[in-house]
């Protein structure tokens, strides 16, 4: 069975990319959505140095689903806010709420402006679903409006890696290196493509790499054991 490539980003990453584009605005009033919004993340204690992923137990000092419900108000009260829309949509989709997600995504990319995390998750449910086409058409619009966004290459990288298109999802995911993407990352997902491709020894050279990166990524680790009747594969395992 095929790995999916792993392409949620934490909701504090996308945090801060979208709320630094208000920073330069004038100063806010006491109920300014943009200030709710901070205080509300302040408040579950999300902040650009924790990492949350309310798919993962426990949870890190965070109730998802809490903050799931006021994320909600907040869409309810500032339906046209695209920033508050999106990161209530990240928080819908990993606490299971996945069609309330897609409905806030679908909102927010019906909109001709630049938000290419709202495309990378909507993407990732849509090839969840199975709709690689859709997922391919929303990221490439977006790369339309954003061709330097790393993410973006390296999502569409996942659409041709499922369809069994190595050759084109490797260049992707080395455009999306050059460009600045984590290269542990690149290192794993390149690691995905040689194993599909039965190429043991560059795969699990991939996995080690991205180990040397990322000592704890335990993916790697689990693709060099479940590899490990090869030789090389054996050999780089026990050698870590």
């Amino acid at each position: 069975m095929k790995t999916i490539f792993r392409k949620t980003l934490p909701i504090t990453a996308i945090a801060v990319m979208l709320l630094s584009a208000c920073s330069s605005t004038q100063t806010a009033a006491p109920y300014e959505p943009d200030q709710q919004l901070n205080a509300l993340l302040a408040q579950h204690q999300v902040s650009a140095g924790s990492d949350l992923e309310c798919n993962q137990q426990p949870q890190r000092r965070v109730d998802c689903h809490t903050l799931a419900n006021q994320l909600g108000a907040l869409t309810l009260s500032y339906p046209h806010h695209s920033e508050i829309n999106v990161i209530a949509a990240l928080v819908y989709f990993q606490t299971g709420r996945t069609m309330d997600s897609q409905l806030l995504l679908d909102k927010v990319l019906s909109q001709a402006k630049p938000m290419p995390e709202a495309a990378i998750l909507r993407s990732q449910i849509a090839m969840q679903e199975g709709n690689i086409n859709l997922a391919r058409t929303l990221l490439n619009r977006q790369l339309q409006l954003v061709p330097d966004h790393p993410e973006l290459y390296a999502a569409l990288a996942s659409t041709y890696y499922l369809e069994g298109r190595y050759e084109q999802s490797q260049n992707l995911l080395q455009t999306a290196d050059r460009l600045g993407a984590p290269a542990w990352r690149t290192s794993y997902h390149l690691g995905l493509l040689h194993e599909a491709q039965q190429h043991w020894p560059t795969a699990c050279q991939y996995y080690v790499a991205t180990l040397n990166r990322l000592p704890r990524h335990a993916p790697s680790l689990s693709r060099l054991l479940a590899l490990s009747e090869h030789p090389a594969c054996n050999l780089a395992y026990n050698t870590l």
